[in-house]
């Protein structure tokens, strides 16, 4: 980050909760990210993702994990698409009033069936389902979020959710294990 150009600074929790910006940084030109990364401004930077998407695909659902609900919010606000999140934590208030500041047209889907008891807990089951699918793919995921949003989509696809010859994007939106 600093080699694009950016100045960090690092402060206490507590400073950082109550969002505190330190007297030496100027205050005009200043995007403070929340704990947990949900803003207006982390919504309205997914909008860059909406011409790159519909220029390689025009899908019919989109599928993503789900935090703080930044990226799904972002994603059925300008993408205009079926999107289903994929909650990796036991936050569905939390993400229930992060959407309300914004008008999604009913488009986004909060799927509360893969958390897997709490938040970032050890799960075999996803652990082996995160190994199957780096061997079957080529493509890194891990337990926390990606791992649980796959394994998600991989269900659904099972018991038939999706409308046959449904076009589907699976956003992988990082997240990976460092080692196999």
């Amino acid at each position: 980050m600093s080699e694009w150009g950016m100045d960090l600074h690092f402060m206490d929790r507590e400073s950082y909760r109550k969002k505190i910006v330190p007297e030496e940084i100027e205050k005009e030109n200043v995007i403070i990210i929340p704990e947990g990364g949900f803003s207006k401004v982390g919504v309205l930077g997914l909008e860059a993702l909406k011409n790159e998407l519909n220029e390689q695909i025009k899908a019919d659902y989109l599928i993503t994990a789900v935090g703080t609900g930044t990226t799904a919010i972002g994603i059925s606000k300008f993408l205009k698409i079926n999107t289903i999140g994929i909650l990796t934590l036991n936050n569905l208030t939390e993400i229930e009033k992060n959407r309300q500041e914004f008008d999604l047209e009913n488009l986004l889907e909060i799927n509360t069936n893969y958390i897997f008891g709490k938040y970032a807990k050890d799960s075999q089951v996803l652990k082996d389902f995160c190994d199957t699918f780096y061997k079957k793919h080529l493509i890194l995921i891990e337990p926390t979020y990606t791992g649980r949003m796959f394994y998600g989509l991989y269900d659904l696809i099972r018991n038939n959710y999706f409308p046959k010859n449904s076009k589907l994007i699976a956003l992988h939106t990082g997240g990976i294990k460092l080692s196999h």
